[in-house]
Formats: structure tokens, C-alpha cells, sequence
């Protein structure tokens, strides 16, 4: 289920993320430093909203149902998105970073980062925005 918030002018979100008390975590951290954020439990849900996505920033976990985040971005930049995105995983390695950054990824990030990491990568990835 998609749960948005939106306000004028603040940066938008799009958190896919299958396990529901990191997307809590993700959630309350985001929207507690401004962001609006809508949040996909698989990507199944954002695909099927994405002709009407609005967002500044994909935030994707790897590890999903169905397909894993790599995938999921390659079929949405088939499908013409271009918005900046970034991977979150617990099973980082130097080849999924590869194959994520060859997918379109602006970053990778391992979830055990202190949240300041996610924080950093998501202005590096919108900075053009600001």
C-alpha cells in the first residue's frame, strides 16, 4: 500500500522497501528532515504507480520481493524514468555496486550506515533540485 505525504516544496521520496519496520525507520528519518515521502512495500507497487509518479529521488532496497532493486530500476528507466535513485542493502559487495551504478544508481548504501550516509546521498543525488 503506498502511503504519501506532501507538502509544497518539499523534496519527494519514493521508499521501496519490503520490510515493514525498516520502512517505518526510513519513513520517520526522512520525513524528520524534511523530505515527503511515498513508500511501495515491493516493486510490483511503485511499477504500477509510476506513470504517476511524482518524486525527486527513488530510495530501493535490493533485496525484494519478485525482482531485486537493480531490476527494478533497469525496468523503470526502460519505461523512461530518469529520476535520480539510490540502492540500500544489507548484502553489499563490490560487484552489486557495480552492477547497481551500470543500472543507473547514483549510490549505493549498506543499511547498517549510520543514517546520516542515506541522509547525504539523497542531497548528493537531488542537489540539482535545491
Amino acid at each position: 500500500m503506498n502511503q504519501s505525504v506532501s507538502q509544497p516544496g518539499l523534496l519527494r521520496v519514493a521508499l521501496v522497501e519490503d520490510d515493514e519496520e525498516v520502512r517505518y525507520s526510513l519513513m520517520m528519518l526522512l520525513r524528520s528532515r524534511g523530505f515527503a515521502v511515498d513508500s511501495y512495500r515491493n516493486g510490483m507497487e511503485i511499477l504500477m504507480n509510476q506513470p504517476s509518479l511524482q518524486v525527486d529521488c527513488l530510495l530501493i532496497d535490493y533485496k525484494l520481493p519478485r525482482f531485486d532493486g537493480v531490476d527494478l530500476l533497469e525496468k523503470m528507466r526502460l519505461a523512461g524514468d530518469t529520476t535520480p535513485a539510490i540502492l540500500i542493502t544489507g548484502f553489499y559487495s563490490t560487484t552489486l555496486k557495480d552492477r547497481a551504478l551500470k543500472a543507473g544508481y547514483a549510490a549505493v548504501v549498506e543499511k547498517s550506515s549510520a543514517p546520516q550516509e542515506i541522509l547525504d546521498r539523497l542531497s548528493e543525488a537531488t542537489k540539482q533540485l535545491h
